[in-house]
């Protein structure tokens, strides 16, 4: 048996890990942060990949991951022709690192 939640369709998640799960054990969720759609309804699952040699069981009632709530509200999008400038639209990725 599982857990299973209802969000409201303003309301999304993220799933995350238990840093002592991943830190302690390597044990932690294959794609993290895993991301539930706003106004989800059902189960939720949670693949873990154990990055160690170690054989790991997930106990009964162990809480192997945590999931944040996210107002996702609603945002509108406007197509342009170019964008503003700024100090870092020229840097590109990754800009904030150098010197």
């Amino acid at each position: 048996m599982g857990i299973a939640i209802q969000l409201p369709k303003s309301v999304g998640g993220f799933v995350l890990p238990r840093s002592g799960l991943a830190s302690k054990s390597l044990v932690a969720p294959i794609n993290a942060p895993g991301l539930i759609d706003p106004g989800y309804t059902g189960e939720l699952m949670v693949p873990l990949m154990n990055y160690s040699n170690e054989v790991y069981t997930v106990a009964p009632n162990e809480r192997v991951a945590q999931l944040v709530a996210i107002n996702t509200g609603s945002i509108d999008f406007e197509k342009v022709e170019e964008l503003d400038i700024s100090e870092r639209s020229m840097g590109g990725f990754g800009s904030t690192g150098k010197n």
